[in-house]
């Protein structure tokens, strides 16, 4: 007798647990605003929208893994009707009115469909949670904040907050303006060493050659005694090192760009651990589509002095030499892609050799083709 009521005990605990665990924000599949819009003033609630695909692995992320947790789904249940825009001329057409031009995108608007609140991206469910509490505030929204940032409101804790809000909403245009009216021309560059300043620019500066950044790099060692070694090279390495790769991957001549020789300059000088790395990238880069074998050049010389190794070196040639294969048509350039992929075959597993094989035979035709 103890046993059976022992294990009906365990079933009706195990079936509390799974019904605990089976909410989900409820979602209406690509209904008209009109009819949403009707439903959350019927029910007196606001309106969620979220915007996405089922190709869109961040999307299908927080639909499988944060919009069914018990706590998320009660919170945004309890308050709004929740559509999900995933394809049709409504969706188009409320990506127009709301300038959405990425996934996923997630909206907190009234029942009139007055914006309130936005948010981008990938996020945890304590995260959400504080985007919905701040969209739903009628003092910290979106809305409420640009309206108080527009009519002068410059407290350093406000800022702070609303350039966070801005970054998040995906407004980067709108966050790179607000950070120029702090850092404006006549900004006390003395002031980034302090800890509310800094914070401001290590969290949302995304310039390797704005005025605060340049003055962090001259002034590297006493911003490292004051904030630690760790937050200040990460924060420069993010800058210099992901605007050295965009100019060797980009579509444009770098040398057109005239904060390329800012870069260049700072990279050359910088006594940061990963000034070369940045510098094997920067110094060909210069050369990309107008002296192709110059470029070539520079590349072999950086892969003598050995800078990458390993695997990080491997993916260095491969990309190097899928540069070339892609974007140049100088005969005396193109021989040093096969060159180094050559270098690469022997030691590649199935999957890099099938990838690097085809790309020898796309610059081996292309040879052809220009030597006619």
């Amino acid at each position: 007798m103890k046993r059976v009521i022992l294990t009906s005990l365990f079933v009706t605990i195990l079936q509390i647990v799974m019904v605990g665990q089976n909410r989900k924000i409820e979602l209406l599949k690509n209904e008209p605003f009109e009819k949403a819009s009707a439903m959350a003033k019927k029910e007196k609630k606001l309106l969620f929208l979220d915007f996405g695909s089922p190709r869109c692995s961040p999307c299908l992320f927080m639909k499988n893994n944060i919009f069914t947790i018990d706590s998320v789904a009660d919170f945004v249940n309890a308050r709004f009707i929740s559509v999900d825009y995933t394809e049709g001329e409504e969706k188009s057409r409320l990506s127009q009115i709301y300038s959405v031009n990425t996934e996923p995108v997630f909206l907190i608007v009234d029942a009139d469909g007055n914006l309130m609140h936005r948010t981008e991206g990938k996020s945890t469910a304590a995260e959400m949670l504080e985007r919905f509490r701040q969209g739903i505030d009628p003092t910290r929204n979106l809305t409420a904040m640009n309206k108080k940032y527009d009519l002068g409101e410059r407290d350093v804790k406000f800022i702070l907050e609303y350039i966070n809000t801005l970054h998040i909403a995906g407004l980067r245009e709108k966050k790179m303006a607000v950070l120029e009216n702090i850092f404006h021309s006549n900004f006390p560059l003395d002031s980034l060493k302090t800890k509310t300043y800094w914070s401001i620019y290590s969290k949302f500066d995304e310039s390797p050659v704005s005025r605060q950044t340049l003055f962090v790099m001259d002034n590297m060692d006493e911003f490292i005694s004051i904030f630690g070694e760790r937050p200040v090279l990460s924060k420069i390495d993010i800058l210099y090192g992901g605007r050295s790769r965009g100019y060797i991957f980009g579509k444009r001549a770098p040398a057109d760009d005239p904060e390329y020789s800012v870069v260049l300059k700072y990279a050359q000088k910088s006594d940061h651990p990963n000034a070369s790395k940045w510098l094997v990238y920067l110094v060909p880069a210069g050369y990309k589509f107008s002296d192709w074998p110059r470029m070539a050049k520079e590349i072999e010389s950086a892969l003598s002095f050995n800078i990458f190794k390993g695997s990080e070196r491997t993916t260095y040639i491969k990309m190097m030499s899928e540069q070339l294969a892609w974007y140049c048509n100088d005969v005396n350039a193109l021989p040093y892609s096969i060159k180094w992929i050559d270098s690469l075959l022997p030691k590649a597993d199935a999957q890099l050799k099938s990838s690097l094989m085809e790309t020898r035979s796309s610059v081996e035709e292309k040879i052809a083709r220009l030597s006619k």
